[in-house]
């Protein structure tokens, strides 16, 4: 119900009451001003106390502050019940304004402030006397500035705020109001009922007489409502309206229908904003027919041809069934003509009707007697239709019509509500597949295994049998790049064929396609290039505009993740080559110094030699040609080494391998070192180490070139350590270690063709790490740098016998 009556006895809250009334019964002569009242208030409730003239409002508080004294009945506060003849109620912690204000106009305003509050000190000094009052007024938000001024000169907002604060200073544990703002302007008004929301705020119990029921709404938690002297109800405000107040108060009948059915729709509203959107009709039909007092409805929209129930209530499964789904003139009966006409319907006695076929002994089956249908609109230009099913005969009124349209209204929001959501929750799903497929196609993995995520998701979205992305290159025949279906189902190869079509068309713009299949299905294409095509295909039904929509959203999302990584290919060959073409030209431009080094110097000697007018004695042409042989050696090795990093870049190196001892391909490398660099390395050799199956010159060449490295691109003094050892029964390794100022460290391809690392004096082309690293490597071995604090180490590991070695004929 919209209201709360309760008795004299029942309450709204437990615990000890602040004011407890029982019985309270006051006469005047032979008029019964109250009769037998009873009232509890609580700690900190606002209640509100609402009558017409005449029904005891100003009596009641009269008496809970002992202004009468011929009084039948109890009054407690705070649980100590009122004497016969009470202190006044300021003593007793009760605070009141009444409608007619108590002021002395003669006295200023801190005189009537204080009055009867006075303190020694406070009378013994006029300063702090009116200072204590501005202090009250000031807390208090009453602008009144000048507390020397006399009562009667203030105007009657002042009064009657000045009539609060006298009530309110000090705070008391019961604060009565009379009317507090009657002669008030709205916005004097809405100070007083600031204070009083304060007040409560802060604790007070307050009683609140007021004709103001939308103030009484406003302040109170409850209304306690007075006629000719007795309670006849309690109003909770937060379930009820003002209306009903004042009928109450009038003595109405709040159960009028009008109030019945706006509360209805209040409470419909309410639920509808909460409940679930497939629920909404089915509250909405139950609502409606507890307005009209129906027990079965149902609500039809026209689809095309077909009127499709979409909702009922009360019908019986017969009946409900065949309401399921009903031809538009299959009968004439009320759902069809309203439909077809657009307008009320009616049937007022369904057993004597001929209209209705087959469908008389259904509805005579479900004690149905009278049927009206109702149409109206939805906002997307359908027709829906509202039927109510009676179990009496006779027509609607004119209000009862006026009601199912007001209805119908709800009911039609609640579907376009229903159809709006349907279509935002196709477009999000739209929207978080293209989001899903972009995030997938931008992710750190390859674009191939990307692509087959996203064509799996995006099946999944559109609820296609199989989608596949098909590419054909120039002169070659359509492939299959990525592709997605159920676990264990293949791809098929209509789709393919669907694919290779659409390459084939010579009139295909990359526009979407649709082959509708023979089964029933549907197929398709969407050409993404001249050499790419994306297509879906459903074998069991049509695809629905949407799915379009986001398969050729999604091919335009492919179609990008394509560009960018063919751009991306692009920029990967162009810094590759880039890096190529940079790495060559220094490469050629050490070597072109490397060349002429040593030709300078030949032709330098050569040249001196040659010359007619100098003659040379034997120890300078010794040493002139001395100096031609060594660089025609350092020249030969050079031509040496630019061909066998030749060969090892081809691939040709050739490899004579023979059970080798190293011990004595360690010394015959050392001893093509000049005497000084060979004096600088130590060669240990561990007793167990095996013969190792490779190329005694290959593996001697290696040996050299880094003992020379260790001995000449460090500063002299430098000791070089040769170790060698067997690693386990299958290889053997050898250790390359120096203390001189180290290498820097590099990564496991060492010796590939970069500037040259090695930080001494002395550079060279480059070339032999390089080289030292193909012959290794030839060898199925491993070369490794490992810097150390000082000095750098280079580990050789060999296998002792490799089956990729074989035995080259002589003359190979």
């Amino acid at each position: 119900m919209a209201f709360m009556v309760t008795s004299a006895v029942d309450t709204v809250q437990s615990g000890p009451a602040v004011l407890r009334v029982r019985g309270l019964s006051v006469s005047y002569g032979r008029l019964a001003a109250l009769q037998g009242v009873d009232l509890d208030v609580y700690p900190g409730e606002v209640v509100g106390i609402a009558g017409d003239n005449g029904a005891g409002k100003s009596t009641l508080l009269r008496c809970i502050c002992g202004d009468l004294g011929e009084v039948s009945g109890e009054v407690w506060l705070d649980g100590e019940p009122l004497t016969s003849r009470p202190p006044p109620g300021s003593a007793r912690g009760i605070g009141v304004v009444w409608q007619d204000l108590v002021l002395s106009d003669n006295l200023d305003v801190a005189s009537n402030l204080m009055l009867g509050k006075e303190r020694r000190t406070l009378l013994m000094s006029e300063s702090r006397f009116h200072a204590r009052a501005r202090a009250v007024l000031d807390d208090l938000g009453i602008p009144i500035a000048d507390s020397t001024r006399p009562a009667w000169t203030l105007t009657a907002a002042e009064r009657q705020l000045l009539a609060v604060a006298q009530a309110v200073s000090p705070r008391p544990r019961l604060l009565l109001l009379d009317e507090p703002t009657a002669v008030l302007s709205r916005a004097d008004s809405a100070h007083v009922e600031l204070l009083i929301r304060r007040f409560r705020d802060e604790g007070t119990t307050i009683l609140l007489i007021s004709h103001d029921v939308d103030q009484l709404f406003r302040l109170t938690r409850r209304v306690v409502v007075l006629r000719h002297g007795r309670v006849v109800a309690q109003v909770d405000p937060a379930r009820s309206h003002p209306d009903e107040l004042l009928a109450l108060m009038a003595g109405h009948d709040v159960q009028s229908a009008p109030r019945r059915q706006l509360s209805r729709l209040h409470g419909l509203a309410g639920h509808l904003s909460s409940a679930d959107p497939s629920a909404g009709l089915t509250l909405i039909l139950s609502t409606l027919g507890a307005a009209l007092g129906a027990q079965q409805l149902s609500l039809h929209l026209l689809d095309e041809a077909t009127l499709r129930c979409v909702g009922s209530v009360g019908l019986t499964p017969a009946l409900e069934d065949a309401w399921r789904s009903l031809p538009l003139y299959v009968t004439n009966g009320p759902l069809s003509r309203a439909a077809v006409e657009s307008a009320v319907a009616v049937e007022p006695d369904v057993r004597a009707s001929e209209a209705l076929g087959p469908y008389a002994r259904l509805l005579d089956e479900a004690g149905i007697a009278s049927w009206w249908a109702v149409p109206f609109s939805l906002g997307s230009g359908a027709t829906g239709v509202v039927s109510i099913y009676r179990s009496d005969t006779g027509s609607p009124a004119t209000d009862e019509l006026d009601l199912v349209n007001l209805y119908a209204g709800y009911a039609a929001a609640a579907l376009e509500r229903e159809r709006l959501l349907a279509e935002l929750t196709a477009r999000n799903k739209v929207l978080e597949t293209i989001r899903a497929v972009l995030q997938t196609l931008a992710g750190p993995g390859s674009l191939a295994d990307g692509i087959g995520t996203a064509l799996q998701t995006l099946r999944e979205a559109v609820g296609a049998d199989e989608i596949g992305l098909f590419g054909r290159a120039a002169g070659e025949r359509t492939s299959r790049r990525a592709h997605a279906a159920p676990p264990g189902v293949a791809h098929s190869v209509r789709l393919a064929s669907a694919a290779d079509a659409a390459l084939d068309a010579a009139d295909a713009d990359g526009q979407v396609r649709v082959q509708v299949v023979a089964h029933g299905g549907s197929r398709l294409v969407v050409r993404l290039s001249d050499s790419t095509v994306l297509a879906a295909e459903w074998r069991t039904r049509l695809a629905s505009a949407d799915e379009r929509v986001l398969i050729e959203d999604a091919a335009h999302s492919i179609l990008l993740a394509l560009e960018r990584e063919r751009s991306e290919l692009a920029r990967r060959e162009t810094t590759a080559l880039r890096r190529s073409q940079e790495m060559q030209r220094q490469f050629l431009a050490r070597l072109s110094h490397e060349l002429r080094t040593p030709l300078t110097a030949i032709r330098g000697y050569a040249s001196s030699l040659m010359q007619t007018d100098v003659t040379w004695d034997e120890a300078s042409q010794s040493r002139f040609l001395s100096r031609i042989s060594s660089e025609s050696a350092r020249l030969r090795t050079l031509v040496d080494d630019l061909l066998d990093f030749s060969r090892i870049e081809s691939g040709v190196l050739r490899i004579r391998p023979d059970w080798v001892d190293l011990s004595l391909v360690i010394d015959a490398a050392r001893s093509c070192l000049s005497p000084q660099a060979a004096d600088a390395i130590e060669i240990h050799c561990a007793a167990d180490v095996p013969a190792v199956w490779a190329d005694h010159d290959r593996l001697e060449q290696v040996m050299m070139n880094l003992m020379d490295n260790a001995v000449r691109h460090n500063p002299p003094g430098t000791t070089v350590r040769i170790d060698v050892r067997a690693d386990g029964p299958d290889h053997v390794v050898i250790g390359v270690v120096d203390d001189g100022v180290g290498m820097p460290s590099r990564d496991e391809k060492v010796g590939a063709m970069q500037p040259p690392l090695w930080r001494g004096a002395t550079a060279g082309a480059g070339l032999g790490l390089s080289i030292t690293r193909g012959i290794v490597e030839a060898h199925q071995g491993t070369l490794r740098q490992e810097p150390l604090n000082p000095g750098t180490r280079f580990l050789v590991r060999l296998p002792v016998e490799s089956d990729a070695l074989t035995m080259e004929p002589d003359d190979a």
